[in-house]
C-alpha cells in the first residue's frame, strides 16, 4: 500500500505545471464538446468562452455551437446531417427532391468537482432532447501530468458500444435503470428522463492527449461509440480512435482522425475566450 501511495505523491509533484482546462491546450471533438475525438473529458474553459465545430465525417456531417455560460457548464446545440439516409418530397408540379435526413439537438455537461489532489470529475447527456443518433450520457475524469492530460470513465447509450462493458451500476438504485427505451416519445425533440444512464450495461473508456507544443495536440482514446447504430457505421475493427488537432492560431483549429470503425473524419474549429484576450493588454 506504501509503494502505491508513494508513486501517487510522485505523480503530484510532476503535476505542477498541468494544463488542465487551459484554452489552449484543450480543444473540440467531434460532438462539439471539449474532449478527445468521440469521448468526452472533464475540462472546461472560462465562463462566456464559445466555440463553433465543423465535423465531417464519412456517414454524418455536423455543425455545434457551443457556450460556457459558467466555467462549470458547458452547453452546446448541433445541427447534423446524414446524407445516405436519402428523404424526398415532391413539389405541386410533381418534380422530386431528395435531401439527407437532417436533425438538431442539445448537449450538456457539468462540473462535479475541479482538479486538485484528485481528478476532476464531471457529468454529461449528448442528445439530451433528439432523436437519439447521438443520444449518450458520462462520467469522466480528468487528470494533467505536465503536458499530459489522462482521462477515464463510464458512458451509456451511443457511447456504450465497448466488448469490455459490464452491469449498469445504477441498477443497484432501480431496477428501472437496467432498461433503456428504444422508441422516443412522439418524434423526439424533448426530454426523455427515462433513457439518461440507463441500460443493461456500461462502458468504461479511457484517453489521453498529449501536447507536443502550443500547436499541435495529439489524442488518443478507447472509442465506445455503439457501431452499427443509428447512422449506420461499419462494424469496428478496433477499439481505438487516434487523433491530431492543430493550431493555425489562438481562434482556429483543424483536426483529423482515424476513428475505430476505419472512418476518416475531419473538423474545423473556432473558439474565444474574452478573458484571454484581455490578458494580451
Amino acid at each position: 500500500m506504501r509503494k502505491y501511495f508513494s508513486a501517487y505523491l510522485l505523480l503530484i509533484s510532476f503535476s505542477q505545471t498541468t494544463f488542465s482546462d487551459s484554452f489552449t491546450y484543450n480543444s473540440f471533438n467531434n460532438h462539439g464538446g471539449i474532449g478527445l475525438i468521440n469521448m468526452p473529458t472533464a475540462r472546461f474553459y472560462d465562463e462566456s468562452s464559445y466555440g463553433l465545430a465543423l465535423y465531417n465525417g464519412d456517414l454524418d456531417q455536423k455543425i455545434t455551437m457551443t457556450s460556457f455560460p459558467y466555467d462549470w457548464m458547458e452547453a452546446s446545440f448541433f445541427y447534423m446531417n446524414i446524407e445516405d439516409d436519402q428523404i424526398c418530397r415532391s413539389n405541386a408540379f410533381g418534380q422530386i427532391f431528395c435531401q439527407g435526413y437532417k436533425d438538431k439537438g442539445f448537449n450538456f455537461k457539468l462540473r462535479v468537482k475541479e482538479e486538485g489532489v484528485f481528478p476532476a470529475i464531471a457529468i454529461g447527456i449528448n442528445d439530451i432532447a433528439g432523436t437519439g443518433f447521438y443520444s449518450s450520457e458520462y462520467i469522466v475524469g480528468s487528470y494533467g501530468i505536465n503536458n499530459i492530460d489522462f482521462h477515464f470513465g463510464l458512458s451509456w447509450g451511443v457511447l456504450n458500444g465497448s466488448k469490455n462493458s459490464f452491469k449498469n451500476p445504477f441498477g443497484k438504485i432501480s431496477n428501472q435503470f437496467y432498461y433503456r427505451p428504444d422508441t422516443l416519445e412522439e418524434n423526439g425533440g424533448q426530454f426523455q428522463p427515462s433513457r439518461y444512464f440507463s441500460g443493461e450495461k456500461t462502458s468504461p473508456f479511457l484517453g489521453i492527449s498529449l501536447a507536443l507544443n502550443s500547436k499541435v495536440l495529439i489524442k488518443l482514446e478507447t472509442d465506445n461509440t455503439l457501431t452499427p447504430g443509428k447512422i449506420g457505421h461499419k462494424r469496428a475493427k478496433s477499439d481505438y480512435s487516434f487523433g491530431i488537432d492543430y493550431a493555425v492560431n489562438n481562434n482556429f483549429t483543424i483536426g483529423i482522425a482515424n476513428e475505430r470503425n476505419s472512418y476518416f473524419s475531419a473538423k474545423f474549429v473556432y473558439k474565444n475566450n474574452p478573458k484571454e484576450s484581455i490578458k494580451k493588454y
